[in-house]
Parts: C-alpha cells; sequence; structure tokens
C-alpha cells in the first residue's frame, strides 16, 4: 500500500502529464479553462482531486476515446487495449490502456490476490464471458498466463443484447440456456479446473455439471458482476467445496478491486491495487472511484453502488493493496431499475 506521501507524489506525476499546457489531454485542458483553476499548482493530494469536480460518466461515451489522452502519451499506445463498459447504466463508456496500465489494472490485483489467497497454478481455465470490446475477455486469457495456464477454453456471450431481452422472456431463457450447453460441451471433453465466469451463469451451470465434474474445479473467480454473499457460500460449501474462490468487483474504466475474506465471513471486501486506482465511499455509502494513469485520468466519478469503507489487513498492504470497499451493492432506485442481466 503505496504511503500518503507515494500516493501524493503519484498524483502530482499524473497531474503535470494530462494539464500540460502543450502537450496534455484536450478533454482536461478544457475542464481546467471551464473550472477557471490552475491544476498543476493547486492538484496535489487525494482531497485536492475534488477541485477538477464531479466528472460526468455520460462524457466517456459522448466523446472520443483520444479527447482523454494526452498529446505527449499517445506513442505510447501501439499494442494498448480499448475497452467498453457494459452499458448496465446506458450507453456504453470506452476508454483505453496501455499494455502495462492493462497489466498494472486488471493482471497484477488479480495475481497478487491469487498468490495470497492460494489459487492453482498451471491450471486448465474455462471462461465463459463477453470479449469483443469488454476488458474482462482479455483480462481472462492474461491472468491464465500469468499463473501459468494456457489460454482458457472459451463460450462468448453479448451482454448487451440478453440486456435488451425482456425479463421472464423465453429469449432470455434461450439464450442462457444457449450458453450453458456451449459451456457443458467443453466440460465434457476438456479436463478444466478452473471456472472464470459471472455469479449468473456459475449458478446456472453448477446446476447441469456432474458430481465428477464439480469435484475436477480447483479454483472459481467470479466477474463481470457483484457476487451475492449467499450464492458464494453454496459455491463454496455445495457446488465446488474443493475450490479456491476468488471474486473482483470493478469495471472497464478503473480496473478491478480484489476480494479478500469472502472465504470466511459473509461480508466481501474488495480492494484496489497500487496508486493508480483509489476508491473512495462517502459519508451516505456512495461508492467513488478514481483513475490515475498517465494515459487517461477518471477522477470524482460516482460508481452506481453503496458500500461502507475496507480497510486492507496488514498482508495486504504489504502486497500493495490499498482502502477498498465492503459490501458494494446497487443503490436502491425505483421498482424496475435494479441491474437484471448476466454480465
Amino acid at each position: 500500500m503505496a504511503s500518503d506521501a507515494d500516493l501524493s507524489a503519484h498524483i502530482q506525476r499524473i497531474i503535470r502529464i494530462h494539464f500540460d499546457p502543450r502537450a496534455g489531454a484536450p478533454y482536461w485542458l478544457e475542464r481546467q479553462r471551464a473550472l477557471g483553476i490552475d491544476a498543476i499548482a493547486e492538484v496535489r493530494t487525494v482531497g485536492d482531486l475534488a477541485r477538477l469536480g464531479v466528472m460526468d460518466a455520460a462524457t466517456l461515451g459522448a466523446r472520443p476515446v483520444l479527447d482523454f489522452v494526452p498529446l505527449s502519451e499517445r506513442r505510447n499506445l501501439v499494442g494498448g487495449v480499448v475497452a467498453d463498459t457494459g452499458g448496465t447504466t446506458g450507453r456504453p463508456k470506452r476508454t483505453i490502456f496501455t499494455r502495462n496500465e492493462f497489466h498494472a489494472a486488471f493482471v497484477e490485483p488479480f495475481v497478487r490476490m491469487a498468490a495470497h489467497a492460494g489459487f492453482p497454478r498451471g491450471a486448465r481455465w474455462l471462461y465463459v464471458g463477453p470479449s469483443g470490446p469488454h476488458v474482462i475477455g482479455q483480462a481472462a486469457v492474461a491472468c491464465a498466463a500469468a499463473l501459468g495456464g494456457h489460454q482458457p477454453y472459451a463460450v462468448d456471450f453479448d451482454p448487451r443484447w440478453f440486456r435488451k431481452l425482456p425479463l421472464d422472456s423465453l429469449g432470455r431463457e434461450r439464450y442462457l440456456q444457449h450458453l450453458v450447453d456451449q459451456a457443458r460441451d467443453v466440460l465434457r471433453t476438456e479436463s478444466a479446473e478452473v471456472l472464470f465466469t459471472t455469479p449468473v451463469l456459475l449458478k446456472a451451470l453448477a446446476a447441469v455439471m456432474t458430481d465428477g465434474e464439480r469435484e475436477r474445479i480447483i479454483g472459481v473467480h467470479y466477474g463481470g458482476m457483484r457476487v451475492d454473499p449467499e450464492l458464494l457460500l453454496q459455491a463454496q460449501t455445495a457446488w465446488f467445496p474443493k475450490a479456491v474462490h476468488l471474486a473482483g468487483y470493478g469495471n472497464s474504466l478503473f480496473g478491478v478491486c480484489m476480494e479478500a475474506g469472502g472465504a470466511s465471513t459473509r461480508h466481501l471486501r474488495y480492494f484496489p491495487h497500487g496508486p493508480r486506482h483509489h476508491v473512495c465511499v462517502a459519508e451516505d455509502g456512495q461508492v467513488w472511484m478514481h483513475r490515475l494513469d498517465p494515459t487517461v485520468l477518471i477522477v470524482n466519478l460516482a460508481e452506481r453502488d453503496a458500500g461502507t469503507l475496507a480497510s486492507p489487513s496488514p498482508a495486504l498492504k504489504q502486497l500493495g493493496f490499498g482502502e477498498g470497499v465492503e459490501d458494494p451493492g446497487p443503490r436502491r432506485g425505483p421498482p424496475g431499475t435494479e441491474p437484471a442481466g448476466i454480465y
């Protein structure tokens, strides 16, 4: 975990890059003029990020992605990763990572927590989730490789199309069954030992797996959406009792916060890794996130979730994990507005 001084030094470096008068990011230079501030002089700590105002998430979907990338950093984008959000809260938002930023955002946190939790290495993975513009598919390949495995067996799906289908419709039921059938075919012919999928699909898949197939699973990684503590407990004790279970929380804009503590408590705690990803929880429970990368700066962006602030254990601090969030979940809205998808 970075010290306050280290975090402030990181913030100052990132601010200098994005607000450089000649080579900064077009969006942030415009934002600075509109706010009437001197960001390089005034934004030096986490608390100072409030001077940049609340960021409108819709802007990330309405403007070209390069508007958020400093001119000085664009030469580093070769081989980088372009990612879209899933569109749960409206029009998808788009962002970009250099290859090193992608690794720091999605691979390094998983690898560090996997080592801490004893997640299996060198295993064969089955990934059931979206590819295309969704960063999670690329993360699945990179995480499996980082733990000594080959490219996962994979079943692809389109979460945006699923979300367009009416609730409780035959179309939804058939699409979900189509995904389960494909995953079952892999499990019948390949010796998959790790499952990486969303909680909804894991539940549907566990219901049709044989006892032998379930016993072969030694690792489960949950991604793409919140895992309910009751579902996690059932997966740990009834479906896949021989597996190490790890969950992630985050999105395509920022990176992943890794879960710790779910194996022994009903409360799930998620922690970001390194100084580039910072999570805040307001007094009303609202979760806010900052992304502090040379390529893209996103600050003061409200998540749709509420939770409580969680501090990492001394062991997790030593691994570079910072303050995170406990039991995040969607804020209550009008009936019918709750997320109802598979990603």
